[in-house]
């Protein structure tokens, strides 16, 4: 995921099912029963955009979910299988390239419009042409055509085996191209400049989702209504809505108090205080996130870290199990690669141990018996719950152990972030979400040439670049997981990261919640919910 989406998400849990069954007390919320009124307690200051060709941020995710279907879905506990939504069914030409969808009938936006085909090809368009950051879902999209009401066809400039996938994330929403285009809406190749509907899309729905906004306040507050006119099963709520809540503390004894049902800014700290019982039960499970490192592989700004040798010796230096079992107190496991546990060809046994004598000898080979110096920077605020100040002193402990000496060089946010992207620091602590559920993603970012975090510190294999391009054409998924393994492999070879922490996230449930099962891209599927 791209760094500036860093603040934005605290995503969660590959293939994990959290569910807890109970009973809640009744009162009133604004004239609504409290009893189908579903209140979450959260900090959504990273609130952008609730258009959904623009949305990128954590709570507006959350919030277009329930507002807007797409044509397919993934959901757990299989976050592997690719399954119908919009879309009743689909063919992919034998060249990869020719995705057909047959569209669910009698479907109508909240509008009341019925949508057709010709929304399908107005929503990826408009999405592709708005040129902002969920774009990139559309990059392998050559043209979408309409083939009739009920039929559309998606053509790709190349195979690309996680298309599907893809589409089942959020900005790939399929909105009401009549009510977007009559507020100033356009799927036109200068949408970017033209495109005038935003301002609308923050304060409501156009989609045909089983929720529409209808009040959202920076801030303060998000509002969401049951959508009446929704082809599928009725949700259990009436109204859901968001109450901005920054303090953890606070949200938690929102949910004892009977304030709200979820809490979901629960960190370790306040996870260690939370007992379960009759007022407010505790769920936790593993995140896709990553904590990593990064090596410049460039002799210019990486220096000594050029050489594999090294990048594979500061590997090896690494106490992972200090940092996961000490620093995180069991809140982590470790990933094998900066492709995460629970993706497709990913699995522990891959994970490397610490072995400080190998690292020592690769050091001598190396041509530095006696260690060297380098710059360690990282950001000053929190990732994944932990602060990085104890996570970069750890570090920092670990290589003086093989004779590496590390400075610590601390920056705001905004100013290393911009040095990193640029290929200018030499070493960093950064971290990594989630954007749909495939290995390519991933794979393209970290290990392809050229990927967006690829080329920030100049890592090219060819061999790399070659699995790669074969992953993303296979379609068998037996295959394409050896191919992933394959990946995995050369990646703890060649080393330009240094995978360290894959974190657990806790959320503060009212027991009497059920349904809440824990999606690792936009937190819960808010129709399935009930008391």
């Amino acid at each position: 995921m791209l760094l500036t989406r860093f603040i934005s998400r605290r995503v969660a849990l590959a293939a994990l099912i959290l569910a807890v069954t109970g009973i809640v007390g009744v009162g009133a919320v604004q004239g609504q029963s409290r009893q189908e009124t579903l209140i979450l307690a959260s900090s959504i200051a990273d609130y952008i955009t609730n258009d959904p060709s623009r949305t990128f941020e954590f709570t507006s995710q959350i919030i277009d979910r329930a507002a807007y279907d797409t044509l397919v879905t993934v959901e757990p506990p299989d976050i592997s299988a690719v399954r119908p939504r919009l879309a009743t069914s689909w063919e992919i030409s034998k060249d990869g390239k020719t995705y057909t969808f047959k569209l669910r009938p009698g479907v109508k936006f909240s509008s009341g419009n019925p949508l057709t085909a010709q929304d399908v090809r107005f929503s990826l368009r408009r999405l592709k042409h708005l040129k902002d950051q969920p774009s990139f879902f559309m990059d392998p999209v050559k043209d979408v055509e309409v083939v009739n009401d009920a039929t559309v066809r998606i053509i790709l400039t190349d195979p690309d085996s996680s298309f599907l996938a893809a589409l089942s994330c959020v900005p790939c929403g399929i909105i009401d191209s009549k009510t977007v285009m009559a507020r100033g809406g356009t799927d036109a190749e200068d949408g970017k400049e033209k495109d005038k509907a935003t301002e609308w899309l923050n304060q409501n729905s156009a989609g045909s989702g089983p929720y529409k906004l209808v009040s959202f306040v920076k801030d303060v507050e998000a509002v969401l209504e049951r959508n009446p006119g929704h082809w599928g099963p009725k949700p259990y709520f009436a109204k859901i809505i968001f109450k901005h809540v920054t303090s953890a503390t606070t949200q938690k004894e929102m949910v004892e108090r009977g304030d709200a049902d979820i809490a979901r800014d629960i960190d370790a700290d306040t996870a260690a205080t939370i007992k379960d019982g009759p007022k407010i039960k505790l769920v936790s499970g593993l995140s896709l996130n990553l904590v990593y490192l990064g090596l410049n592989n460039s002799s210019e700004v990486g220096k000594e870290l050029a050489d594999k040798r090294v990048r594979q010796a500061i590997a090896y230096a690494i106490d992972y199990e200090g940092l996961i079992k000490g620093l995180m107190r069991g809140g982590a496991e470790q990933p094998p690669a900066n492709i995460p546990l629970g993706i497709l060809g990913v699995d522990k046994s891959m994970a490397r141990k610490r072995d400080v004598a190998k690292a020592k000898q690769l050091l001598t080979e190396a041509g530095h018996p006696n260690g060297f110096a380098l710059k360690l920077n990282y950001w000053t605020r929190p990732l994944q719950g932990v602060s990085n100040e104890p996570l970069a002193a750890k570090v920092q402990a670990d290589l003086a152990a093989v004779g590496i000496k590390a400075t610590l060089e601390p920056k705001e946010f905004s100013v290393v972030v911009p040095e990193y992207r640029a290929g200018k620091v030499q070493m960093i602590i950064a971290e990594w979400t989630p954007d749909y559920l495939d290995p390519h993603p991933w794979a393209d970012a970290f290990y392809k040439k050229g990927g967006p975090a690829t080329k920030r510190v100049f890592y090219d294999n060819p061999k790399m670049n070659d699995l790669i391009a074969n992953g993303i054409r296979e379609t068998d998924p037996k295959k394409r997981g050896e191919i992933y393994r394959e990946i995995v492999k050369l990646a703890n070879d060649d080393v330009p990261w240094v995978p360290m922490i894959q974190a657990k996230v806790s959320y503060a449930l009212n027991p009497g919640l059920k349904g809440f099962v824990y999606h690792p891209v936009w937190f819960v599927t808010l129709a399935n919910l009930s008391r």
